[in-house]
């Protein structure tokens, strides 16, 4: 399942990107994201590990991840893998005219018994999926613009 969705931001680069990169500041637009917690760091940040544990109305999950792409104030990008699936994300930003447009790009991979319940209602996942991540951008957008208290 791939799941896309870009947004524009009045801000700069280096704003946006440090929401995307500081897991503390990440867990205030990242509504999904509960408990976070860098479990190997390295300098070049590719490399670096976490685990982090997302909620929703259905229950909790323990992901493992890993950075596998890092250019700062750029891009992004996360291998993020649990019981019920493995995710590779990548963010990337643009700078325009009046800030910048950042994209999202999300490859989903459903394990067993989920790949089987995804042919019956995929749809419907996805779509949940996709109003989860417009309200949490939404909230980023916010943030970045300095519309929210911090």
């Amino acid at each position: 399942m791939k799941i896309s969705s870009a947004i524009n931001i009045e801000s700069n680069p280096e704003i946006v990107f440090g929401w995307l990169e500081n897991p503390e500041k990440a867990k205030q637009w990242m509504t999904s994201v509960s408990e976070d917690e860098i479990l190997h760091e390295t300098t070049e940040r590719v490399g670096t590990t976490f685990r982090e544990v997302v909620q929703d109305d259905s229950g909790e999950l323990e992901m493992q991840g890993c950075i596998t792409g890092f250019e700062a104030n750029k891009s992004i990008s996360f291998h993020l893998d649990s019981r019920v699936n493995t995710v590779d994300v990548r963010y990337f930003i643009e700078e325009q005219d009046h800030g910048v447009r950042l994209e999202y790009n999300a490859k989903i991979r459903w394990k067993f018994p989920v790949n089987v319940l995804n042919i019956v209602i995929g749809n419907k996942i996805k779509q949940n999926i996709k109003a989860q991540l417009r309200d949490e951008l939404n909230k980023l957008k916010e943030l970045c613009e300095g519309k929210t208290a911090q």
